[in-house]
């Protein structure tokens, strides 16, 4: 049986047995003294009972109608002392009552603190979990920084412009997991046109000018995000077929100094791959990049200055007289010929005087570009000096020297270039000798070419002249 229905069924009980000894139920039973002591001893025990295990409001009502069978069995034995009973009975309850409304401002204040302390514990954990992240991202923080010392370590230990910017697109690649590949272009500064340098992974040569993107941020100098390029207002006039697989891409210059380097690109074959945050990360290893990819192109510009002519782009006569001085070394052992071409502009300090130096500065540049386009990748045209050109011809005998030096002359005759409006041209004598037909060392290979160009301008200019 539950404890609740406990106190109500020995008052029911209790209730019973008193009022078998009234008369008004005739059983004639003689009420003894003993038993108003037990009614003094068991009706205030119910009642004790009652409010722990059936509840104060089935307390108060056991109390009510204890206190009425009081009243009635007073009244009933003209006993006095019954009526005793109802004052237990309304001390008991008051004193209940009081106790009660205590404990339930107990428990309230208890569940005020117990709300308060639970309030304090979520802000406690929302702190808890704001120091968390907080921290988290300042590790994440730390371990870019570290990342970009290590990176900065990493370029100088690569000297080399391919190298460096394979490096640079890895560690893009890396810091931007979602991009499927990263490339960097550098600008031309002659045609100031974009070059691809280097990529991650390894690019193909296919458009190795850049897409509309990159010519976007070269053309600006300003960062640019993509969400999708079919869907971009900037690019919408562009060909589908120039961006390839690419959906979306993060493009970055590489500014130092005012002036556009190149540019960073990650892309990915998906719209909506990068972020606001992304950016600014590619920004930062992209400027780191850009101060070890400007010293890389300063040295190559110092180195190519050493070693070339800042005007025709064709060796220094310095950097002609150290590679002549190595294959007469070379072919001393191999015996292997060469050949040297002097060539000499006729009539050069004509074209000077009569429209200026830029016009002849103008005239040795087509003279340059002439050889360029003539001569094989391993011959080596140069400057010897003011109007005259020298060139280096590996593993050619006298005669295969004498076809090419007549067909630069011929070339020569024929080109057309503009001065003041009117078309000219000009002529050249060329002297050519031979290794070892016409010396054994620099000095003479160089005496015996230089008489045979003096023979070709004795001869009447604008011919080739060989010892034979």
């Amino acid at each position: 049986m539950p404890p609740f229905f406990i106190p109500i069924l020995a008052f029911v009980l209790w209730a019973a047995v008193v009022l078998s000894f009234l008369p008004v139920l005739r059983l004639d039973l003689y009420l003894s003294d003993q038993f108003i002591a037990a009614q003094f001893f068991i009706s205030p025990f119910i009642l004790v009972l009652a409010w722990p295990l059936s509840g104060p409001l089935v307390a108060a009502i056991l109390s009510f109608l204890s206190s009425a069978l009081a009243v009635y069995l007073g009244l009933g034995t003209k006993e006095p002392s019954y009526f005793l009973t109802l004052v237990f009975n309304a001390v008991f309850f008051l004193w209940m009552a009081a106790y009660l409304q205590s404990a339930q401002r107990r428990t309230r204040d208890l569940s005020i603190i117990k709300e308060k302390l639970s309030e304090d514990m979520n802000l406690t954990g929302e702190e808890i979990l704001k120091k968390k992240f907080l921290k988290e991202a300042l590790q994440k923080k730390i371990g870019h920084f570290l990342d970009l010392e290590r990176f900065s370590e990493e370029l100088k230990e690569d000297t080399t412009l391919g190298g460096v910017a394979k490096k640079m697109a890895q560690k893009a690649r890396e810091v931007l997991p979602d991009s499927d590949e990263c490339l960097l272009f550098i600008v031309n500064e002659t045609q100031q046109e974009l070059t691809l340098a280097g990529g991650a992974p390894d690019p193909i040569a296919d458009g190795s000018s850049g897409t509309p993107i990159d010519q976007w941020v070269l053309k600006r100098g300003q960062a640019v995000m993509v969400e999708d390029v079919r869907n971009d207002f900037r690019f919408a006039s562009e060909a589908p077929s120039k961006f390839g697989s690419m959906r979306s891409a993060c493009a970055i210059p590489l500014v130092t100094e005012n002036r556009v380097l190149g540019v960073m690109r990650a892309s990915a074959s998906k719209p909506g791959r990068f972020t606001a945050d992304d950016s600014r990360l590619l920004d930062i290893f992209s400027s780191l990049g850009a101060v070890t990819l400007k010293n890389i192109l300063l040295f190559e510009r110092m180195s190519d200055l050493a070693t070339h002519d800042s005007l025709t782009g064709l060796f220094v006569n310095r950097a002609f007289q150290a590679k002549l001085a190595e294959l007469v070394e070379k072919s001393s052992f191999d015996k292997e010929p060469f050949s040297v071409i002097l060539l000499d502009i006729d009539h050069f300090k004509r074209y000077n005087d009569e429209y200026g130096h830029s016009a002849g500065d103008l005239v040795l540049k087509s003279i340059a570009s002439i050889l360029k386009g003539a001569l094989e990748a391993n011959d080596a045209p140069a400057r010897y000096g003011g109007e005259e050109f020298a060139v280096l011809l590996p593993s050619l005998d006298k005669k295969k020297a004498l076809k090419i030096a007549e067909a630069l002359r011929s070339a020569i005759e024929k080109n057309v270039f503009t001065l003041r409006r009117m078309h000219r041209r000009v002529t050249a004598s060329l002297g050519v000798a031979s290794y070892p037909a016409d010396g054994r060392t620099k000095d003479e290979l160089l005496w015996a070419c230089d008489t045979f160009l003096y023979q070709a301008k004795k001869s009447g200019r604008n011919c080739v002249c060989g010892g034979t």
